[in-house]
């Protein structure tokens, strides 16, 4: 059933295929399978959309879905799994839109958990992990500590963003070669290697190189500052979307590798723990995170 929806919502076998971490051959054949067995066709084949019987197969599955998220909520709340605390830490990037979704939907789905969260630069939140303070981490290519599990929640594009007086911020979109002679203007990588390091990966993979000026003030919250005439950052295009209106913000027409947000969390975690990295799952395809 979850095949079958992901397929109808992607509109393809392969995006579904991305979407649920398989290769498109064994989807195919589940697919073809289960059309077998119910003896009707669910989708039309080049190109991808739902047959008649389809639509009614993906309403009929939500349905069952939903009520079996319901059926495993309820079996957690029986087992005490809907109580107590979890320790979360996130980063900066992740300040603006999952972390406050993620406590929200801890809220609706688990009131009787308690989320306590801290928000650091990434090398804070691993030690805190490290050291027993945190049972949870929420980033974007943030080390995993010895004894996390990890999972990826959520894939997106970059995109460049300037000030109002820069000389591209009247385009629709830019290039990396349009950047050429520009100052990144980021943080210090001691902050965040692994991201730094990522970030530098992307805007080099087609070749270019660009002038890095560290931030003394480092973070998100003094872009006025920091981009009022000339340089440029590199952001994930959800948080670009959480920043002031006088920032221009311009996608980016390299086809460069998406930045991933994933949460992490430890092993041998209490229930609660298990709950709400549960949460974050139902989350991320709600949202269409992946």
């Amino acid at each position: 059933m979850r095949y079958v929806i992901a397929i109808a919502e992607t509109g393809s076998f392969e995006a579904a295929a991305e979407r649920l971490h398989m290769t498109q051959p064994p989807l195919s054949r589940q697919i073809r399978d289960l059309e077998r067995e119910l003896g009707v066709q669910l989708f039309h084949r080049r190109p991808t959309r739902l047959t008649e019987a389809g639509k009614v197969f993906v309403e009929s599955a939500r349905q069952v879905l939903a009520e079996a998220e319901r059926m495993v909520e309820r079996t957690r709340e029986a087992a005490g799994l809907s109580r107590g605390l979890v320790r979360v830490g996130y980063t900066v990037t992740a300040a603006f839109e999952e972390m406050p979704k993620l406590f929200a939907a801890m809220r609706d789905r688990h009131p009787g958990i308690r989320v306590d969260a801290r928000e650091a630069w990434d090398m804070d939140l691993v030690a805190a992990a490290a050291d027993g303070e945190l049972d949870v981490l929420l980033g974007r290519h943030l080390p995993i500590p010895a004894g996390f599990a990890t999972e990826v929640l959520r894939r997106e594009d970059f995109v460049v963003v300037v000030g109002p007086r820069h000389p591209l911020a009247t385009r629709k979109s830019v290039a990396l070669r349009d950047l050429r002679g520009q100052t990144l203007r980021f943080f210090p990588r001691r902050y965040a290697p692994l991201y730094y390091d990522r970030v530098l990966a992307a805007l080099t993979s087609t070749g270019e190189t660009f002038e890095i000026w560290e931030n003394p003030l480092p973070g998100l919250r003094n872009l006025n500052l920091n981009l009022y005439e000339d340089g440029f950052m590199f952001l994930p295009r959800s948080v670009s979307l959480q920043l002031p209106g006088q920032i221009v913000c311009l996608p980016v027409t390299d086809d460069l590798p998406p930045i991933e947000l994933a949460i992490s969390w430890n092993r041998h975690a209490a229930p609660p723990v298990i709950a709400l990295v549960h949460t974050a799952r139902l989350l991320a395809r709600q949202e269409g995170w992946l």
